[in-house]
């Protein structure tokens, strides 16, 4: 019996221990990259340890938290987290930031004003070519056009991407580029003009985490510092707003 005790013993100091220093698992869009890579260190501090920042695209976070996949916390838009949440895949969401969106130039064209619906109008007739995203801020310009009343005009010169239409508007594929205000930043553009308030929308980000985490109490942590004082210069500079309550 001892003998098997001591064998029991030998095996279980053997084999592997729970990873406790495994990163904390982390799936944002390329909206919320910037803003959550500045605070990396701020984050791992207050935790005690690394974190792994996976950028995913807005409608793959929801498929992978359905899968099950390992992940412990989410940052994305809230509305695109309505299905998870409701078969119960979230333990808790807290809104943290404000994404808007934007209209963006080549850096020596001239800068656009956008004071009314009217001068976006008149940007759109002139303008020769636009990219739009697929994602909801693509969805949101495209209702932007059809509220103007251009949707049969705009058609022969809009692109879609999947991805960041800034890159199309850098490489000079195209004349102007509409998305958030930080993926055509996180794109490297700087003639970035956003919508004027009555065509404007507030998309929400929320961080959410994830039912079965291992990692609860730090994960609360870090929803903290993403609700706090401290994260609204990373999202300033990401092109974000800090959520008010």
């Amino acid at each position: 019996m001892r003998r098997f005790a001591a064998a029991v013993l030998a095996l279980s100091l053997a084999a592997p221990a729970p990873a406790a220093d495994a990163p904390l698992k982390i799936l944002t869009p390329a909206y919320g990259q910037a803003a959550l890579q500045t605070l990396e260190p701020l984050i791992e501090a207050r935790i005690g340890g690394p974190v792994d920042i996976e950028i995913v695209g807005t409608g793959g976070i929801p498929e992978r938290i359905l899968k099950n996949e390992k992940i412990d916390l989410v940052l994305t838009y809230k509305e695109s987290l309505a299905d998870v949440a409701a078969k119960n895949r979230l333990q808790t969401q807290t809104d943290v930031a404000i994404s808007n969106v934007a209209i963006a130039v080549a850096d020596a064209a001239p800068m656009p004003v956008f004071k009314t619906s009217a001068d976006v109008a008149a940007f759109l007739k002139a303008t020769p070519s636009l990219a739009r995203s697929t994602s909801l801020s693509g969805q949101h310009m495209a209702a932007v056009i059809e509220k103007l009343g251009l949707t049969k005009e705009m058609e022969p010169k809009v692109q879609t991407s999947g991805g960041l239409p800034g890159n199309l508007l850098r490489e000079g594929k195209v004349a102007a580029a509409a998305q958030q205000i930080s993926e055509l930043k996180l794109a490297g553009l700087k003639n970035i003009v956003p919508l004027p308030a009555d065509l404007q929308k507030d998309l929400v980000l929320t961080a959410a985490t994830v039912q079965g985490t291992a990692r609860a109490d730090d994960v609360k942590k870090i929803v903290e510092l993403l609700a706090s004082h401290d994260a609204a210069q990373a999202y300033a500079n990401a092109g974000l707003k800090a959520f008010e309550k």
